[in-house]
């Protein structure tokens, strides 16, 4: 038996388990670790936990921009 059939056997044997998603709410069955309910979920949580991060490398690279033209603006234009 090689190690894919072994691990296709493992996997077979795993019991599926209700979990409720701490985003929408949604009850989902999953194996092992799963604990959202699809990728969207998961992907919007990943979001709100590095939301501050995001937006402090966001403001600071509006203000190396800044510095780099003198306060110009993008490309030299002016804000009128």
């Amino acid at each position: 038996m090689d190690a894919s059939e072994l691990a296709r056997q493992l996997a077979a044997r795993r019991k599926p388990k209700q979990v409720i998603c701490p985003v929408c709410g949604t009850q989902a069955v999953g194996l092992g670790r799963r604990k959202y309910c699809g990728d969207r979920c998961a992907k919007l949580a990943w979001w709100r936990r590095h939301r501050a991060k995001a937006a402090d490398g966001v403001a600071e690279a509006a203000l190396h921009v800044w510095d780099d033209d003198g306060g110009a603006g993008v490309n030299g234009s002016q804000n009128r």
